[in-house]
């Protein structure tokens, strides 16, 4: 057998055992610590290594535990703070839809109205029927690229 094999063996041995690995590594490794005494010597004396560092009762000071329990406490609230925003984000997002899908066919027929009523050819009030449309969104996106808030990945806002 070649260097390679025995130092694959080990490496698996050293990351969790026979027990951790998939159905056909598990299998290869289990015949080859029967045909080879290095590495089955090798194993057991991991095994021996694993089980006393188990024996041994790890117990975190109290200091630790408040803190991590503080942060957990925190990161739960920022959770739910984050929740409850997303989903006043999802209720003014249906809102807007609802009120855009009442408004928007009256604001047609007043700019087709309008339109009429002051000679307009149909391209000039229908292009102005757009602009209306959406100056909200673009007045929205111009006030905050303005201020600088970018959003993160973690969720936060940032201010550039």
């Amino acid at each position: 057998m070649t260097r390679d094999v025995h130092e694959q063996a080990r490496q698996w041995i050293a990351l969790g055992g026979v027990d951790d690995l998939p159905e056909v590594e598990r299998a290869w490794l289990q015949t080859h610590l029967h045909d080879c005494e290095s590495c089955r010597a090798y194993a057991e004396a991991a095994g021996r290594v694993i089980r006393s560092v188990r024996s041994v009762p790890i117990t975190a000071g109290p200091a630790l535990v408040r803190e991590t329990q503080m942060r957990v406490r925190m990161r739960a609230r920022q959770l739910g703070e984050e929740r409850e925003r997303l989903w006043l984000v999802g209720m003014s997002c249906f809102l807007v839809g609802v009120s855009t899908a009442i408004t928007m066919p009256l604001l047609w027929r007043a700019f087709h109205w309008i339109g009429q009523w002051a000679e307009m050819s149909p391209p000039v009030w229908e292009a102005a029927f757009g602009l209306f449309a959406i100056a909200p969104a673009l007045v929205t996106s111009l006030l905050l690229l303005g201020r600088g808030v970018h959003i993160v990945g973690s969720g936060g806002r940032s201010r550039g």
